[in-house]
């Protein structure tokens, strides 16, 4: 079941455009420089975006769950798929930095915070409204 959301083509395609960002940019050739644990951060950065994203979009502790699982074993399979490369490295520690950042992804998703699509939604119906004119009685 997913929340009733006005816009909720567009959220679940930009979400799925994230995935697709994620897949991509894991197993194509990178010249940008990640040292000093920076590339973990991206990857918990990433997966934790990616669990959260779609927990906003979908109810239910046990679906947002395994959601974030999936997205966990994403990143191990995209892992494996980079070692297989002679241009990107196997990282178990990435891997970890993957599954970390799912399941804080998760964890916003059960907090208030999964309301910021809704939010989102009201101010772009406002915004849609224009400035309010004066009134006549």
């Amino acid at each position: 079941m997913t929340p009733a959301y006005r816009y909720r083509r567009l959220w679940f395609l930009i979400g799925w455009g994230m995935v697709a960002a994620v897949v991509v940019l894991s197993l194509i050739p990178l010249a940008v420089d990640l040292s000093h644990g920076r590339d973990k951060l991206a990857h918990f950065a990433a997966y934790g975006s990616l669990s959260y994203w779609f927990g906003m979009l979908i109810e239910g502790r046990g679906r947002e769950l395994r959601i974030a699982a999936a997205f966990a074993l994403l990143g191990v399979a995209l892992e494996f798929l980079q070692g297989l490369t002679d241009y990107r490295t196997f990282e178990i520690a990435d891997m970890i930095a993957n599954a970390t950042g799912a399941a804080l992804g998760w964890g916003l998703a059960q907090t208030r915070l999964r309301n910021a699509l809704g939010w989102m939604e009201r101010l772009i119906a406002a915004a849609s409204r224009g400035p309010a004119g004066p009134r006549r009685s």
